[in-house]
């Protein structure tokens, strides 16, 4: 992940963005998306990030790469190109998605299982968290064997520990 300067960049690009889309939430993000892979490509960003190219280069080979974009995105590519700010372009597409789900109530948690769990089980979890929560959620897995069994859950800034070792630990304190 970038620096706490450079996430706030993106933040502060992203929002610009989802204010910008209007009712149009799902081109941008594809649009943004776009930007992102071409950006993040690795040889697409050693031209764009040597300063030995011309910035007119830069603007050409963005211009033509991503033609087939509606203008205004279009035009943040270029902007990012213009500030020097392409190797933001994956983490602005990110906060933009964050932007979108929160406009659409989605909430995203992080489940981190000793095990990998199984689509089923996924589903499941997902769902009691969004009977919890009332909100849909949309879920991501890790796998930690150091967890010994259980699952720990973080959704925004709750913790939800159910761990084999978070229990134990919890026993550990009560006896001392």
């Amino acid at each position: 992940m970038a620096d706490t300067g450079e996430s706030l960049a993106a933040k502060r690009y992203a929002q610009a963005a989802f204010e910008l889309a209007g009712s149009d939430l799902a081109g941008w993000q594809r649009a943004i998306d776009e930007i992102a892979e071409f950006m993040g490509d690795d040889s697409v960003r050693t031209v764009l990030e040597n300063s030995r190219v011309p910035q007119d280069a830069k603007m050409r080979l963005v211009g033509a790469a991503l033609a087939e974009l509606p203008a205004l995105p279009l035009n943040l590519g270029r902007l990012l190109v213009r500030k020097s700010r392409t190797g933001l372009a994956p983490e602005i597409a990110e906060q933009f998605r964050l932007l979108v789900a929160a406009r659409e109530g989605v909430r995203k948690a992080r489940a981190t299982t000793a095990v990998p769990l199984t689509t089923a089980e996924q589903e499941s979890l997902a769902q009691r968290l969004q009977d919890s929560t009332g909100h849909p959620v949309e879920l991501e897995t890790d796998v930690d064997p150091e967890l010994l069994g259980g699952v720990v859950v973080q959704i925004g800034d709750r913790l939800i520990d159910a761990s084999v070792r978070g229990r134990l630990q919890s026993l550990r304190k009560s006896l001392v």
